[in-house]
């Protein structure tokens, strides 16, 4: 897809790879409609583009999780500007927690906000792409936790993984309508998201877990270049880093050493977080 001119909307763009990709998006030569529940981190990111040159069509702050709120949303967009051209959802919240830990507000939260955002972005916008016949482009961001069944992730891990399930259906499904599928599954990245993090765990094990992550984690900017070439090239499956690439090359032609791996994986997260 040529993205000059293309009308892009991107949720979680406060922060991280939200607003990597919406600045990614705007210096290709995309108008830009931006939104995240941070009405602060937003505005910031709509300036930044504007003052690099770029174009933003419309920034509001609202609750994914929230489908009411999203619906107004779209519907003042479609009224205006008409059919988005991309669709990027991006927004996402973590926890970090032993299976025996969980509470229903956990597993709610995380649902709520990286399944049923996604669904509801699906759901507001994608219909009218349709309807409206001219292709598109739709981007889930899921995340390793898509792919593996990672330690301390139950919650986050399911609603990421439905991520993938939602993305591979769409790509069949809306293939006749000229509209492609990018799901991408990004490993360690330093976003906002590492502040905001639930970890629980003893203290004494959080900050050297969260030093460790920085120092293998790429940068937003570089996952959202990685995002922008993805729509471009109309890929598929978008995995941000080679470890990871290497793990999943293991769970689809070598169980028994991803077995390994994950065995070994578990023991050192229980370690690092103070339990093992």
């Amino acid at each position: 897809m040529d993205i000059k001119n293309k009308k892009a909307m991107v949720t979680g763009a406060a922060s991280g790879i939200g607003r990597a990709t919406a600045m990614a998006l705007a210096a290709k030569g995309a108008v830009v409609f931006i939104t995240d529940i941070n009405e602060a981190g937003l505005r910031q990111t709509a300036k930044e583009i504007e003052s690099r040159g770029g174009s933003v069509g419309l920034a509001k702050a609202l609750d994914i999780s929230d489908y009411e709120a999203v619906s107004e949303f779209a519907q003042e967009i479609h009224q205006e500007y008409e059919v988005m051209d991309i669709l990027v959802n991006n927004a996402g919240v973590a926890l970090f927690a032993q299976p025996q830990d969980y509470t229903m507000e956990d597993w709610r939260r995380i649902i709520d906000v990286n399944l049923w955002g996604v669904i509801n972005g699906i759901q507001c916008f994608m219909p009218e792409m349709v309807k409206k016949g001219r292709g598109g482009h739709i981007v889930n961001v899921s995340s390793t936790a898509g792919l593996f069944g990672l330690p301390w992730h139950l919650a986050y891990c399911a609603s990421k993984h439905g991520v993938v399930g939602i993305s591979e259906v769409l790509k069949y499904d809306l293939h006749k309508h000229g509209i492609k599928v990018t799901v991408v599954c990004p490993g360690a990245v330093n976003t906002g998201i590492l502040e905001s993090v639930q970890i629980k765990a003893p203290v004494s094990g959080i900050d050297k877990l969260k030093d460790k992550f920085r120092k293998i984690a790429l940068t937003p900017e570089k996952v959202g270049g990685q995002i922008v070439r993805a729509i471009e090239k109309n890929q598929y499956m978008l995995i941000t880093s080679g470890d990871i690439k290497a793990l999943y090359f293991f769970k689809t032609k070598c169980f028994l050493v991803y077995h390994g791996i994950m065995r070994l994986m578990t023991r050192i997260m229980d370690k690092g977080l103070g339990i093992g």
